[in-house]
């Protein structure tokens, strides 16, 4: 793969196939023979500034006019539908296998398929209330951890490619899928107050992380975000009563945050 020899490649995939048709290893290596081949990053001069924040190479001429030089992805359709197909295949047959349901959320969200990704993220969610969150990985390793601790690790993530990308109401419909299957998991209702907040709902998101509190008052990141969150409505009260809950707490970086925002509140 690394040389991207692909008569090399192709005659591994049919002895491998021939060979052994059962193995869930065919499908990764297939899936990413298809993906390497189907998505490309080239350079692009063009007169026009790049407008969706990626970053640029400016090249002005000695009369002052400005040229933008930045990567830009092409995609072969035919190539990537049957790197999704082939993971698709081998998850129907290997559904304990989270190493390719994983790499098909990878592909989507690389070519910005963010709806797509979400959808099977959720389907990996639903799959893993059924197989009591035991999972496999590659050459079908048990996962070390208990299976929604991987996943909630790989779910951050994907929550912060979704946030980076501005697309809030994909990255609510993964945590709402969370939230819905684990109501216990205390940085899923984080992750929901999170997104509230960017969504400049305030008061909702104060409501996420005060649930969240119930779960892991220890938490002191939690406790600071309640704070922070009630100095932001201006309810100077409760902003002190959890500042000084986070100053006498176990996490000295939060407590001296807190410290310092208490000094501020109460000089005001």
């Amino acid at each position: 793969m690394s040389e991207r020899d692909s008569s090399a490649i192709i005659s591994l995939i049919s002895d491998w196939g021939r060979l052994f048709p059962y193995d869930a290893e065919i499908y990764s290596l297939k899936a990413n023979y298809y993906f390497q081949n189907a998505v490309d990053d080239v350079i692009v001069m063009s007169d026009t500034e790049p407008t969706d924040g990626r970053e640029c190479y400016v090249v002005e001429d000695s009369l002052g006019v400005k040229s933008y030089m930045f990567s830009e992805l092409q995609i072969d359709s035919v190539k990537l539908d049957s790197a999704k197909g082939t993971l698709a295949e081998g998850i129907s047959k290997n559904p304990d296998r989270i190493d390719l349901r994983l790499g098909k959320v990878t592909i989507h969200l690389y070519v910005h398929e963010y709806s797509l990704a979400v959808q099977e993220i959720q389907s990996a969610l639903e799959h893993s209330i059924k197989n009591n969150n035991k999972w496999i990985g590659t050459l079908d390793i048990p996962i070390e951890t208990d299976g929604i601790s991987y996943l909630r690790d790989c779910i951050q993530d994907y929550l912060s490619q979704l946030l980076n990308s501005n697309d809030i109401i994909s990255a609510e419909k993964m945590i709402d899928t969370c939230i819905q299957l684990y109501p216990d998991e205390a940085i899923f209702l984080c992750d929901k107050g999170t997104l509230r907040f960017y969504a400049d709902d305030p008061k909702n998101a104060l409501e996420w992380f005060l649930k969240a509190r119930e779960l892991t008052p220890e938490d002191m990141l939690i406790t600071n975000n309640i704070a922070n969150l009630y100095e932001k409505q201006g309810d100077k009260e409760n902003a002190l009563k959890y500042y000084h809950i986070v100053a006498d707490g176990n996490d000295e970086y939060f407590a001296e945050i807190a410290r310092t925002a208490i000094q501020e509140l109460n000089a005001e």
